[in-house]
């Protein structure tokens, strides 16, 4: 009994069937495609072509991927994609859901753009580190924390400092990371000209600043390495005393400042240096004293319950009742006593030294000290 010629969508449910069956192979496919072509004329196999490979496109995609156990994963060109920000489309682009590369978007918006300005986030201000000023603290007790000059931390806090003595309990002040001077970039600033300005190097102001090129920007933040801003104005609200002199000439330094467990200043100078009265007073000792470790010490009254000791000398010229005018030499610096290295060990006292046993009446000698 002659069969009626398969319809094209009969043709195609059969392939399709073909399809979902993993088990067919393609050969079985060619054989359904033969007997159908000799059934419905050459015309049929235009469209039954095309259908074979749909199959065929379809049955390869079944086939599981094998990668072979030596082979390394895929190159990217040193790109790690895991765990990088999706990239988001949201222009327009030249067309209709087109988008070009500015289209292009990585990450959160939040990334400076350092290709078109790389100026851009570079300023000294992020540099800076805060600190909080607590009971007993002066602009110098705070610089020798971080040794630094007393002149950098003050004209680093300029704006909110009146004058060196106004700081106060819970203020906060910018720490620079280095002696030097803040400034802001002027319109007719370049890089030459604040180095030429400032007579330093202009390769170490880029490498103060962690500058990305040796540009600057208009109102950027730079520190100028091993600048200042000058002398520190007196403070109005500084009593007489605060204008005593420094105790040691000569070539020194603050090697440690007064804290909790260190109710004095160190200053440290080569053996020999002359130690001066830092204020006007009378001798009430001077000679060894082991108990307090002081070695050869001087100790000055200046008034009603206040004196200065000065400790750890190598040779002693004041004596006991001896009148002292400010500035005059009683000493040289030494390490007498329990001493790691020659330095003054000065100390201010609101009572007589060591009345009590301890150094509870020992306070800041910053307080007292010009400069400190």
């Amino acid at each position: 009994m002659h069969q009626a010629p398969a319809s094209v969508s009969q043709i195609l449910d059969r392939l399709a069937d073909l399809a979902k069956s993993p088990g067919h192979t393609l050969a079985t496919a060619r054989a359904a495609a033969g007997r159908l072509a000799q059934r419905n004329g050459v015309e049929r196999l235009v469209p039954i072509g095309v259908c074979l490979l749909l199959v065929a496109a379809a049955f390869v995609s079944l086939l599981p991927q094998v990668t072979p156990s030596s082979a390394g994963p895929n190159p990217t060109n040193g790109l790690q994609l895991g765990n990088a920000a999706p990239l988001v489309w949201y222009g327009q682009g030249d067309g209709p859901g087109a988008a070009d590369f500015s289209d292009i978007y990585l990450g959160d918006g939040t990334i400076p753009n350092t290709m078109q300005n790389p100026g851009v986030g570079t300023d000294a201000s992020s540099l800076m580190r805060t600190y909080t000023v607590k009971a007993g603290d002066s602009l110098g007790v705070i610089a020798g924390r971080f040794g630094l000059a007393t002149t950098t931390v003050y004209w680093a806090n300029k704006a909110a400092l009146p004058d060196p003595g106004s700081i106060r309990v819970g203020q906060q002040l910018l720490i620079p990371p280095m002696d030097g001077l803040l400034i802001k970039v002027g319109a007719k600033d370049t890089l030459e000209t604040l180095a030429a300005a400032y007579k330093v190097a202009p390769q170490d102001i880029i490498d103060a600043n962690n500058l990305p090129e040796a540009t600057v920007t208009l109102g950027q933040t730079l520190l100028i390495p091993g600048a200042s801003g000058g002398p520190m104005p007196r403070s109005p609200y500084q009593s007489t005393a605060r204008g005593w002199l420094w105790p040691v000439q000569g070539i020194n330094y603050v090697s440690q400042y007064y804290w909790s467990g260190h109710h004095a200043i160190d200053i440290a100078a080569s053996m020999g240096t002359p130690v001066v009265s830092a204020s006007a007073g009378t001798v009430v000792m001077a000679g060894w004293r082991s108990t307090s470790g002081g070695g050869y010490v001087v100790w000055i009254k200046h008034g009603t319950k206040l004196y200065s000791t000065y400790n750890h000398l190598s040779y002693v010229y004041a004596r006991v009742g001896q009148r002292l005018t400010a500035g005059a030499k009683i000493g040289l610096v030494g390490m007498s006593g329990i001493a790691t290295g020659p330095h003054l060990h000065f100390e201010v006292w609101l009572g007589y030294p060591w009345a009590l046993g301890t150094e509870a009446d020992a306070v800041n000698p910053c307080a007292y000290l010009a400069g400190c």
